[in-house]
């Protein structure tokens, strides 16, 4: 597989997975508004796009496929049946099997149809028939052909359009022959004209007989949207490669430059055929390559096609097969404003380098300003840069209306799934590691956070269950909560089972949060019964674990009776932090900003030392275990009495220790370096950053501070 190809075909599966997004969200909305025709159209489009698209790659069963679907919904579309739920369970269902296809197409594997897509199938045919009209009237569904009829036009005013397509030269090698596009295109319409361009073609020492140089311009006149003639032509030209134009019906259609004594192209609808040029250009059969056609038809001599494709071998030789590399779409705009930044930096280094060439101390205001504006410069550039990663948190939520959809059929629940902040910009590495850690906390909402239905109406509660999942942005991270309207957490339960398996005694006094944390904890579960939902206690300890593998946090919020609520307070990107730079000696530390709850500098009788606790501190009635850095990594401070020294609060996994450091430095963003690839992992160190004088800091690790208290405890038992 060449690069282009290659390219082409990563392509074509971001597409189509955008295609299936859309399907799946569509269908959902639906099943909600029946009569929703846009809803409908843009699903039809998805799915006519998905099975125009197969052929060229070669995945016939997924174009066959997708066009079953197609051949149901159109009914849909025309108003001959209704959208019931039986329908889009159908549906949805097929849309799983197209995800299927494009998942095994693009890892190599084969599937069994038999299994799978036959059975589909037949059960889509038995639904077209079902949904088919009485005898006497037009039918709604036709049996299925190689050429099917077009989709229903949705709109009602006749539209004159000049098409002009320039496909990518690549063509013949993908399979595509360009008449049969041109003859799709042909069904949606009438085309009045349409006419042959071979400016493209190059001198025939140039000529790669495995090329397409030729371009077509016609006029369509039809009664379907422009989507519908885009979707024909989709993947086969590159950027700029098709161009629709809207021409009034009363105005004469634009004719396009004519080359000198053109060869008329071959009729779309087979009425006019010039064999000679579909011979010379397509081949007499599918198999045939153009250059052996050349010289059959004596275009070319044998010597001139042999020289051609020497020259193409060495061409071809010259690059390396390129592998297809995960890509990312970026806004034009935020791409533009980055280049302009770049130019900006550009300008501020020239003016810079010109100031240092003949330095005096009278320019130091001038060298003052213009590192200013550098820092500027710089500062800006990385926030665009940052912002190319941002993608809408959709992303990922558009999976779980689904998810919820098929969760309460199985547990016999009425649940809606209300979604807001969809919009809130998170970094793409982010978005990719929460789906699973929302997926379980979604799951577990609908098993144990809501009632059962007549236990909902028993409270006084509608029958109906609510989850809301929202995002929004605060001071420099991002929140996600996931809310449910459900029983609440039961505070004696959870510890009555966590004494049970011995995870706390009787004689433990907890708070509220604590006892909350303790569904974190690996193997707990309240559950009276296993199900294939829960009960196994797997689950929330992989919540919290990948949580804080992003350096966020879970919190907890629950009224028994109302509800519970789950917020998950995450880092915008995980390639910078905000972070507080401290000093213990003459070290200097970053601690991550959203582990920090205040620091205090404490009076001489707040700092105790209490059997099985080790050295605490008391705040407002709380005891928080104290860790000294100092001692932590041999060094030597400046003050070794904590009512001398700074002490910070931080939390992690609903546990608070505080830190004693020397002095509080600033508040600064960094950028996190792995420190494991060349030193063995130290507990306490999450990694290290280069500071602004050029010196490393570490940055601390409130997880292994937690568990560095937690042994001090142990010892002081």
């Amino acid at each position: 597989m060449n690069g282009d190809y290659s390219k082409f075909l990563q392509t074509f599966f971001e597409e189509v997975t955008e295609h299936l997004s859309v399907l799946e969200s569509g269908l959902l909305t639906l099943e909600q508004n029946p009569d929703d025709v846009e809803v409908l159209n843009r699903i039809f489009r998805s799915v006519h796009t998905i099975k125009g698209a197969g052929p060229i790659f070669g995945f016939t069963t997924m174009s066959r496929f997708a066009h079953k679907v197609e051949t149901l919904l159109d009914p849909l579309r025309n108003r001959k049946c209704s959208a019931t739920r039986q329908i889009i369970d159908l549906l949805l269902e097929s849309a799983d099997c197209l995800n299927m296809l494009v998942e095994a197409a693009k890892n190599g594997t084969v599937i069994d149809e038999n299994k799978t897509v036959l059975d589909l199938e037949a059960r889509l045919e038995t639904c077209m028939t079902v949904t088919a009209p009485a005898p006497g009237q037009k039918p709604a569904i036709g049996p299925s052909s190689s050429a099917p009829a077009p989709p229903a036009p949705v709109t009602s005013a006749r539209q004159t359009y000049q098409i002009s397509w320039s496909p990518g030269e690549d063509l013949f090698q993908r399979g595509l022959n360009p008449l049969k596009l041109l003859e799709e295109m042909g069904r949606l319409g009438t085309v009045t004209s349409c006419v042959l361009t071979t400016s493209r073609l190059p001198d025939l020492a140039d000529l790669d007989p495995e090329r397409c140089y030729l371009s077509w311009t016609c006029t369509l006149e039809t009664d379907y949207p422009r989507e519908d003639i885009e979707s024909v032509f989709e993947f086969t030209a590159p950027p700029g490669g098709l161009t629709i134009t809207a021409l009034s019906s009363s105005s004469p259609v634009a004719q396009p430059k004519q080359e000198p004594d053109p060869e008329p192209a071959r009729s779309v609808v087979g009425e006019e055929d010039d064999p000679q040029l579909a011979e010379v250009f397509f081949g007499k059969k599918s198999e045939h390559w153009l250059g052996a056609i050349l010289v059959e038809q004596k275009a070319v001599t044998p010597v001139q096609l042999a020289k051609a494709l020497d020259r193409q071998d060495s061409l071809r030789a010259k690059s390396k097969e390129q592998k297809a590399e995960a890509s990312m779409r970026v806004d034009t705009e935020k791409v533009d404003k980055l280049v302009n930044l770049v130019g900006e930096l550009a300008i501020t280094q020239s003016m810079l380098s010109t100031l240092g060439g003949h330095f005096e101390i009278k320019h130091l205001p001038i060298l003052q300003e213009r590192l200013l504006q550098l820092a500027r410069n710089t500062q800006e550039i990385q926030e665009r840069v940052m912002g190319i990663r941002m993608l809408p948190i959709s992303v990922a939520f558009n999976r779980f209306p689904r998810l919820v959809r098929d969760l309460s059929a199985k547990v016999g629940k009425n649940i809606q799934l209300r979604i807001s902040g969809e919009e809130t910009e998170l970094d793409r590495s982010v978005i990719e590691s929460i789906g699973d850690p929302l997926t379980h906390l979604l799951r577990n909402a609908c098993d144990h956070g809501l009632e059962p239905p007549e236990e909902r109406v028993a409270a006084g509660k509608p029958e109906q269950g609510t989850i809301r999942l929202n995002a929004f942005h605060e001071g420099g991270k991002i929140c996600i909560t996931v809310e449910d309207d459900g029983r609440g957490l039961n505070r004696d339960k959870i510890l009555a089972k966590a004494i049970e398996q011995r995870m706390i005694t009787g004689n433990d006094t907890l708070s509220d949060d604590q006892v909350w944390a303790l569904i974190f904890r690996p193997g707990f579960s309240t559950a009276e019964k296993l199900t294939d939902l829960s009960g196994r206690g797997v689950g929330m300890d992989v919540v919290k674990r990948n949580i804080e593998e992003l350096s966020g946090i879970v919190t907890i919020k629950t009224v028994t009776g109302r509800g519970t609520i789950f917020t998950l307070k995450l880092p915008l990107t995980l390639a910078i932090i905000e972070g507080m730079t401290i000093r213990v000696g003459e070290d200097t530390y970053i601690v991550p900003l959203l582990s920090i709850l205040e620091s205090i500098r404490p009076k001489a009788d707040m700092v105790k030392t209490l059997i099985g606790k080790g050295e605490v501190v008391n705040v407002r009635g709380a005891f928080y275990p104290i860790v000294r850095l100092y001692e932590v990594f041999d060094l030597q401070p400046e003050h070794k009495n904590p009512a001398e020294a700074i002490l910070l609060i931080l939390e992690t996994e609903g546990e608070r220790v505080v830190v004693m450091v020397d002095e509080i430095l600033g508040q600064q963003q960094v950028v996190i370096k792995s420190i494991e690839e060349n030193f063995r992992k130290v507990d306490g160190v999450a990694g290290a950053t280069i500071l602004g004088d050029g010196t490393v800091g570490l940055i601390l690790d409130v997880r292994g501070l937690v568990k560095l208290a937690r042994q001090e405890q142990s010892i002081a038992v």
